[in-house]
């Protein structure tokens, strides 16, 4: 399973992952249903979103409620709900439940509700968030031939060099290893790296 206190995903893997275009994303940060937790205006023509593993996760039960055809507006109603009940992340922290086109809260004491009418009497199906979280941790996962492999990518960093696979730039790591770290600390640094990850860093022509 992945480490969700260093995981970030772009904007563009996160969309790619929820099968969803950016713009997507885009409109679902700008009307507040998931914004991600950092949300930067470079220019006005340029922002940076990067979501955390957990808010990545919504963005993948949201798209699933979609694809289940649940209406935005019923998500919405729904997760402002239980915002007002004072749940930070109310689509990772609250058990949801679909039926049909409906989507289903529980409460505290167990009773099912759609958002608007508490205590119905549901038979839920309730959305599985394994193969979801499994999808996020498979995706973070860099294959074994990305290990030692340094590249550049247009607009991402500036063009510098990076670790393939990874948005570590080649200097941060030199400037670790310039400054006494071994190979072993600076993967501690940076879980994501090997240790073929390191050994390229410190041979690169910078």
């Amino acid at each position: 399973m992945v480490d969700a206190s260093v995981f970030m995903a772009t904007r563009e893997k996160a969309a790619a992952l929820a099968g969803v275009a950016p713009s997507r994303l885009d409109y679902w940060a700008n009307t507040g249903l998931l914004e991600p937790s950092v949300n930067d205006r470079l220019t006005p023509g340029r922002v940076i979103r990067l979501y955390s593993f957990t808010e990545l996760l919504a963005v993948l039960i949201v798209a699933e409620m979609r694809g289940r055809g649940v209406s935005l507006q019923h998500i919405r109603t729904v997760v402002d709900r239980v915002r007002a009940r004072g749940v930070e992340n109310p689509l990772t922290e609250v058990r949801y439940a679909i039926v049909g086109r409906s989507l289903y809260l529980q409460d505290e004491q167990g009773e099912w509700e759609d958002g608007h009418h508490p205590g119905q009497g549901v038979i839920p199906e309730v959305l599985d968030l394994r193969p979801l979280q499994a999808k996020i941790s498979d995706a973070s996962r860099r294959p074994k031939s990305a290990f030692g492999q340094i590249e550049r990518r247009r607009g991402a960093l500036g063009s510098q060099p990076v670790l393939s696979g990874t948005r570590i730039p080649v200097t941060t790591v030199r400037r670790y290893l310039d400054a006494g770290y071994s190979a072993a600390e600076v993967i501690e640094e940076f879980p994501l790296l090997e240790l073929a990850d390191v050994e390229a860093a410190r041979a690169f022509a910078v």
